[in-house]
């Protein structure tokens, strides 16, 4: 008897330890494909966040956190080659100001920085503008923690109600935990890449700041429209604006520094009233505000408006570097920040330059210049050379990113 109850008890725990052992290998495999069917590796906000992951511990003295505005305005090498400072720009385009609280959080976990820089450009949207790609471009690529799920839990909170410009604001949650409910069907219709299926994991190689065709590329444009006069915000940039200036002042409390900053840009009818009211919100929070959107920081940071844009939104590199030296001269004259140059552990800056310092010498290329502002363009010239928009996929890829970047603050 006492046999044949050890018989079965083995048996049991043969049983048992079999189940666990195959919900492990599922849990496993289910954590593998949730990888794969994921937002593509090739997508530049993901390699932003995969780069922001991968840097050493309490390396970055500043944080640039904000929009499409950032990551094209502040070139971080060139900050770091000129003044020494270590300066990373955690951005995606379009990205809703109400994930700027979630982010610190993410930053204050893996680094110490003693300066956070956050860009207003987003105060402009509305709850309708927002799209479900503006979402997952932030919630998609955070690691998975209780912080990306309070991101997730924010922006379906702040979401209620709204479909989005596009109507395509999921109303499945659960998939912004798993993405592969999302991206399920990347295989079916041929998406999929090797390196998906390795998990190669690209990163942007320039501390945040994104190099594209457009970087290289010159369109004139209009000056914006400058005036003093205020007008409301919409409820959800004001409450994101207010969320965040909170969370600032926690930082502040532990002795951290904040500025924010409206890069230049060229204001339509109606848009710097939006921004002065936005602006007015944080300095009566003792915030110190830099508004790049006057007649004379125009004149002060050299902006050309024939020269040193590639749309209306964003600069090329010309305009980036300008945008970058005054910007960084302010911080070094404001704040005390230390200059790592030739420190150890910093190589990864230096060799950050060489790879800017590579893709900007072949200066500005030309491309669709305009003869007079609001004139037809007729022609693309990529790597000096003219060419038909249909005869090279690199430029109609890097076209696509055009497009969609024309929708974004």
């Amino acid at each position: 008897m006492d046999v044949k109850a050890g018989t079965t008890k083995k048996t049991a725990l043969k049983i048992i330890l079999g189940i666990v052992i195959f919900l492990l290998c599922a849990g496993l495999l289910f954590c593998y494909l949730n990888k794969v069917f994921s937002m593509g590796d090739s997508d530049g906000n993901r390699q932003t966040f995969k780069a922001f992951y991968a840097e050493p511990k309490d390396t970055i003295d500043v944080m640039y956190l904000g929009t499409s505005a950032s990551n094209r305005y502040f070139v971080n090498p060139l900050a770091y080659e000129e003044e020494g400072v270590t300066c990373f720009t955690l951005a995606t385009m379009g990205m809703p100001m109400f994930f700027v609280p979630d982010l610190i959080d993410e930053t204050e976990k893996r680094q110490d920085p003693q300066l956070y820089i956050i860009e207003l450009r987003w105060v402009l949207k509305d709850r309708d503008m927002i799209t479900d790609a503006h979402l997952r471009r932030v919630t998609d690529n955070m690691k998975m923690s209780l912080n990306r799920k309070h991101a997730i839990d924010t922006a379906f909170a702040e979401m209620d109600g709204s479909k989005g410009m596009l109507g395509d604001i999921s109303d499945d949650k659960l998939s912004y935990f798993f993405p592969i409910i999302k991206y399920h069907d990347k295989f079916s219709q041929g998406q999929l890449t090797r390196n998906d299926w390795k998990l190669t994991s690209s990163k942007n190689k320039t501390k945040g700041y994104i190099m594209s065709f457009n970087t290289t590329k010159q369109v004139n444009q209009f000056p914006g429209k400058i005036t003093d006069r205020r007008a409301p915000l919409s409820d959800i940039a004001e409450d994101g604006l207010t969320a965040t200036l909170d969370r600032c002042d926690e930082l502040t409390a532990q002795g951290k520094q904040v500025i924010f900053v409206l890069s230049p840009y060229c204001c339509q009818k109606g848009q710097k009233p939006k921004f002065n009211t936005a602006m007015d919100m944080v300095r009566e929070r003792g915030y110190t505000v830099l508004d790049f959107n006057t007649e004379e920081m125009y004149e002060e940071v050299g902006m050309d408006f024939d020269k040193d844009y590639y749309n209306s939104k964003h600069v090329n590199f010309v305009g980036a570097e300008k945008y970058t030296r005054y910007l960084t001269g302010y911080l070094k004259s404001h704040f005390d920040l230390p200059d790592h140059r030739g420190e150890s552990g910093y190589e990864s800056w230096e060799e950050a330059y060489k790879i800017y310092e590579d893709f900007v010498s072949g200066g500005i290329d030309t491309i669709g210049v305009k003869e007079y502002r609001g004139g037809p363009v007729t022609t693309i010239k990529y790597k000096g050379k003219d060419t038909d928009k249909k005869a090279d996929d690199t430029v109609n890829e890097e076209k696509e990113e055009e497009l969609q970047e024309s929708n974004e603050q």
